[in-house]
């Protein structure tokens, strides 16, 4: 049986959303934060993308044969993951500073800013690399 296996990373940005799987342009089913699904295909070249609202990922052509299983990881933009948490902590630790210790640091907010402008490009420009799909490393022994 031939199939493709996705495997969603979990992350803080689109925790609460699922990610649509495409198969030669049709919508298959949808995806949930760390959840893993397989969709059975038939034979030979399939063009496979994942969209969540107006983003998506690049389309990715595979070639697939009799009995093979292709698995794929799925994840969001590369720092995704990072990105809110990190904020957060420069946030905290500049309210802290400024008001426990009566000390501004304002060079802190630059970094708060790009922390808010990163995502907003892959929201814009860089809609069709929102998501990140890939073939998981096959390692041989």
């Amino acid at each position: 049986m031939t199939k493709i296996r996705i495997k969603r990373n979990s992350e803080w940005n689109n925790k609460a959303r699922s990610i649509g799987i495409y198969i030669d342009g049709k919508k298959v089913g949808t995806i949930n934060d760390g959840e893993a699904q397989e969709y059975e295909i038939d034979n030979g070249n399939h063009e496979i993308f994942a969209k969540i609202d107006w983003c998506r990922s690049p389309k990715m052509v595979l070639n697939i044969n009799e009995n093979e299983i292709i698995t794929l990881i799925l994840s969001g933009f590369k720092f995704g993951k990072f990105i809110l948490p990190v904020i957060l902590g420069i946030m905290l630790m500049y309210y802290l500073i400024k008001y426990a210790l009566n000390f501004d640091f304002p060079f802190l907010i630059w970094f708060i800013a790009i922390g808010f402008i990163y995502p907003m490009y892959y929201i814009t420009f860089g809609k069709n690399r929102y998501l990140i799909l890939k073939e998981e490393n096959k390692n041989v022994l």
